[in-house]
């Protein structure tokens, strides 16, 4: 049930040059269902969010409503509509999808303030099979500088506590 930080992220088809963010990060866990399709280990990991997470999800929504930015829908606990796939452009939880192929899905948003892509992606190492949830954040303004440097420690915790479910749950 490890989740571990990688000191660089996997290879990815869609991100391009990690420099030319302004962060990243990157996590891993062990995968024992090697055969999901890709939605499926994506939706593994944020279809069935901790308690914890959507708590923490709801704090942030409460933060940045003054400040004009769009609400994260965990309010609602609505759940995440589970399709037999998804198409380019379509929301897959609760994000849009910008891209996927057979080892990789990538997803994220963009706002006035910044754009953000999460990458999933499955990773053979050593011949462990493993999954990889790598964040990368490009800020507009000052505004979403100073909202990524508040955010990113529960980002953080957030990544790990949706890793370590989906792992303990056996999804992954």
């Amino acid at each position: 049930m490890t989740v571990t930080r990688r000191s660089s992220p996997p290879a990815s088809a869609f991100l391009g040059n990690l420099a030319s963010f302004y962060h990243w990060d990157s996590y891993e866990a062990p995968l024992q269902h090697g055969n999901l399709a890709m939605h499926e280990v994506y939706l593994a990991l944020f279809a069935h969010p901790p308690r914890g997470f959507t708590e923490l999800l709801i704090l942030r929504d409460r933060i940045v409503a003054p400040f004009g930015l769009r609400p994260s829908g965990a309010a609602e606990r609505k759940p995440v509509e589970i399709k037999p796939a998804y198409a380019i452009g379509e929301k897959i939880a609760r994000f849009t999808l910008f891209g996927q192929n057979d080892t990789e899905i990538v997803t994220g948003g963009d706002d006035k303030h910044l754009d953000f892509r999460v990458s999933v992606r499955k990773v053979a190492d050593g011949g462990a099979n493993r999954v990889a949830l790598t964040t990368v954040v490009s800020p507009h303004n000052l505004f979403g500088r100073a909202y990524l440097s508040v955010i990113l420690p529960f980002h953080r915790c957030g990544v790990r506590m949706l890793l370590a479910n989906a792992v303990k749950a056996g999804r992954l």
